[in-house]
């Protein structure tokens, strides 16, 4: 059994008693996380062998780590869109983005909402394996990175509480009304549009447009807000963002 599996089996236990432990607890577990090493196929010799480093850890959610094996998978699958820039920017938004799904996922584990949402994780196991390429594409490369389906299974149950949460509890919270509309349409949608010579359509065509565009914006803000809440409960320990 590989580290990476022995510590992902000890995240799959929502709603269980958690005692929130200090900083400095966190941080001394994480040092002995990062100093787990493997020692090297035996050979004669002297009784110091050699040792190999397995895995190491990223950042700590709460009591949670995020290890490097989980940048990787999170990079497999796409997690995000292809951001601009070189590896190392690459690098620093997954984990970014990782740290931050594992937050608003340990949040729901918590207050115990998971529980109470209709999750569809089967559906998003397959779009995970679907922006990955398949899985005659995606097979080899977990196994070269000591990676298996079942971390694929449990990214995705984590994404599809977080996007259950935001379609079944927040969007029902949006509310536009139709001055909204009007004073985007005229502050933003029409200047743009006369701003480029042309004239804007009027409102009534592009009413829907606009309501879609508000909708998303203060869902947006929801989401933004929720999860600074949910950072706010708890330890977050960045090591090698």
């Amino acid at each position: 059994m590989s580290y990476h599996r022995r510590v992902n089996s000890s995240r799959r236990s929502p709603g269980r008693p958690r005692r929130r432990p200090s900083p400095g607890r966190i941080l001394a577990a994480a040092a002995l996380l990062v100093a787990v090493a493997a020692a090297s196929r035996a050979r004669p010799g002297p009784a110091t062998s050699r040792r190999t480093l397995v895995d190491r850890v990223v950042a700590v959610v709460g009591r949670t780590p995020i290890l490097e094996s989980d940048i990787t998978l999170a990079r497999l699958c796409h997690l995000i869109p292809q951001p601009r820039g070189g590896p190392a920017v690459t690098r620093s938004k997954l984990v970014r983005a990782r740290v931050r799904l594992e937050v608003q996922y340990r949040d729901l584990d918590a207050s115990g909402t998971v529980y109470r949402l209709k999750i569809a994780a089967d559906r998003t196991f397959d779009d995970l394996v679907r922006r990955a390429g398949g899985m005659e594409a995606l097979g080899p490369e977990l196994a070269a990175n000591g990676l298996g389906w079942t971390d694929v299974k449990d990214l995705a149950l984590e994404v599809a509480a977080v996007n259950a949460y935001v379609e079944q509890r927040l969007r029902p919270q949006v509310r536009v009304t139709m001055a909204e509309m009007q004073t985007t349409y005229q502050q933003t949608f029409a200047l743009e549009i006369t701003a480029q010579g042309e004239t804007p359509p009027p409102l009534a065509a592009v009413r829907d447009r606009l309501h879609r565009l508000l909708v998303e914006r203060k869902l947006n803000r929801l989401i933004e807000r929720w999860t600074e809440e949910a950072r706010s409960r708890l330890d977050v320990i960045m090591l090698h963002p």
